[in-house]
């Protein structure tokens, strides 16, 4: 009988240990997929600003704004606004509390910068408050820099993604 006790004991113990990681793994599948989304939204904002170099000034917009819900119409001023409204109606929509804003980091250089919440792993407190710049340089994305800058300001990820025009 104390052998049977013993048994359930251990396999109780082997149980809770196997939720804890299928917790893990929800987790971290989740965040993934959000990291996907923010690469694919970035690359279509540098696509979109590939097809129209000539008006590259209408797409800079630094800070990350809130108010992009996804009901909202976009601006239709000039191709670069559509673009760039559609785009962050898009960021807010897929991601939570998706903000996105694009800036210039040099005369050939621009930053596209995206944050969201990924409050599963932080405890700290944070804002989607900010701009593009000050990311960029933050998180080392730029020419001089190593490829894609990405980390965490509080509980919110930040993706920046850079390229040459």
């Amino acid at each position: 009988m104390l052998e049977v006790l013993i048994a359930m004991l251990v396999l109780s113990f082997g149980l809770l240990g196997l939720a804890a990681l299928q917790a893990y793994s929800v987790k971290a599948n989740q965040s993934a997929n959000f990291r996907s989304q923010a690469t694919a939204l970035a690359n279509m904002m540098l696509d979109n600003i590939r097809s129209n170099r000539e008006r590259l000034g209408d797409y800079y917009i630094d800070d990350y704004e809130d108010g992009f819900d996804c009901g909202s119409d976009p601006d239709d001023s000039s191709v670069g606004a559509h673009d760039l409204s559609v785009w962050r109606i898009q960021v807010n929509c897929q991601l939570p509390e998706g903000r996105a804003a694009v800036a210039p980091i040099s005369a050939n250089e621009v930053a596209v910068c995206i944050r969201w919440s990924d409050e599963r792993w932080e405890t700290a407190s944070g804002n989607a408050d900010g701009k593009c710049t000050e990311d960029a340089a933050s998180f080392g994305a730029g020419l001089t820099a190593d490829g894609p800058g990405a980390g965490r300001d509080g509980q919110f990820s930040v993706f920046v993604v850079s390229s040459r025009m």
